[in-house]
């Protein structure tokens, strides 16, 4: 019977350790959404980013620290966060993380989010060099109903591109400021 036990408490330490490990690694980051603050990326956690390989940084959404109901998405190389994107999941309605996906020459963050008789898709595109990630276009789509009694809904679509020039720097970008 102790037996049993013992293998019980070494199973769930087992469980817990990458959560545990995750969230003092976490804790410990230092990068910012501020779009008015400097840069704060440690540089040698910048360095680590090759932007001519980009099977070596992922992505990983995870709960916000500072906003209870909120998540982030981290940009990850190894063990180390290099970036991070905080996602407006409280201020915006209906707010969801539909996909980040790598491309050519970066990677791209689709979200949607509005309700009633207004949707948005939004997509960040941001673009990998000189060992950063840095924002160059925003695609908009925005959906919506001209009549809602007549029951033809979000039957106005409208897209807008804006292209980033120059380039904002992933550290300075914040989801919210390009939401419509």
């Amino acid at each position: 019977m102790k037996s049993h036990k013992f293998i019980d408490v070494c199973f769930r330490v087992w469980l817990w350790f990458p959560i545990v490990a995750c969230s003092v690694n976490y804790s410990a980051m230092t990068t910012s959404q501020n779009a008015t603050v400097a840069k704060v990326v440690d540089e040698r956690i910048t360095r680590a980013l090759d932007c001519n390989k980009p099977s070596e940084y992922s992505f990983l959404e995870v709960q916000n620290p500072k906003r209870q109901h909120d998540k982030d998405l981290n940009i990850v190389v190894g063990d180390e966060v290099i970036a991070r994107i905080e996602l407006p999941n409280s201020k915006v309605n209906n707010f969801s993380l539909g996909s980040v996906e790598k491309t050519k020459a970066g990677f791209e963050v689709k979200i949607d989010w509005g309700g009633g008789v207004n949707h948005y898709e939004v997509e960040y595109n941001f673009r990998c060099k000189e060992n950063n990630c840095y924002l160059y276009k925003v695609r908009r789509v925005s959906f919506s109903t001209k009549n809602p009694d007549s029951g033809d809904f979000l039957d106005i679509r409208r897209i807008k591109v804006i292209k980033i020039e120059p380039n904002l720097p992933i550290e300075k970008f914040v989801m919210s400021d390009y939401l419509r």
